[in-house]
């Protein structure tokens, strides 16, 4: 049983969409199970809540790095957040460097 989203890439969402065979810690396994997903239940705030709580702090950000999500999902909600407050968003790549100051 598979309660929410499985991102990309995770072993999760390679057994929810239905991979015969997946890789645990560099062996291979058959998927002998049967598979059931429960969508639309997370434990994490939709985009208009983090939205909320984010226009509630006392001082905006300089800059509001968005790392959570999958990339086109994290560059949607830092667009909106800018679009929202004009605060300067990122959405950092892998091994991305800011300098703080």
């Amino acid at each position: 049983m598979f309660v929410g989203y499985q991102a990309n890439g995770t072993l999760g969402r390679q057994i929810v969409d239905g991979q015969e065979q997946v890789r645990i810690l560099g062996q291979k396994y058959q998927v002998q199970a049967r598979i059931a997903q429960i969508n639309g239940f997370s434990a994490h705030a939709d985009k208009d809540e983090l939205l909320q709580w984010l226009t509630g702090c006392n001082k905006p950000p300089r800059r509001l790095f968005i790392v959570h999500g999958e990339p086109q999902s994290a560059q949607n909600f830092a667009d909106l957040v800018n679009q929202k407050t004009g605060w300067n968003t990122s959405v950092p790549a892998y091994q991305d460097e800011f300098i703080l100051d």
